[in-house]
């Protein structure tokens, strides 16, 4: 059977409370580029000029249990050390045998991921 779906995500659509503080955080914090907002209900970033994900206002949002979606990084360990230094809440990193992450908290305090996938000619 022919699959429905692209290997590659379309969208992510995350939901804050405040947009303004929200899209600043993510911008401030992960260095993503706000593209444009639409009716003062949402946003659209982006990295080099290429879509990345879109924050939904929703004043009733409550924080996700768990990370529903995960940022790609080249360093993780750069990346874990930054949003440290950033006064971001991370969590430990965790290495397994193809891939390394860690989870933080955006400023609504929802869990995000990071990670980085290795090929077999760079093991962890």
């Amino acid at each position: 059977m022919k699959p429905l779906v692209k290997r590659e995500l379309f969208g992510v659509m995350h939901y804050v409370r405040d947009l303004d503080h929200a899209s600043a955080w993510y911008c401030e914090k992960l260095g993503l580029e706000l593209r444009g907002y639409g009716k003062n209900d949402f946003v659209e970033l982006g990295l080099g000029g290429e879509y990345v994900m879109h924050l939904f206002k929703d004043e009733a949002a409550q924080p996700a249990q768990r990370a529903s979606f995960a940022f790609d990084t080249p360093d993780i360990e750069a990346a874990h050390g930054m949003l440290h230094d950033r006064g971001v809440t991370v969590g430990p990193l965790a290495r397994y045998s193809d891939h390394a992450a860690f989870t933080f908290r955006d400023c609504d305090g929802n869990p995000l991921m990071m990670c980085q996938y290795f090929d077999n000619r760079d093991p962890v």
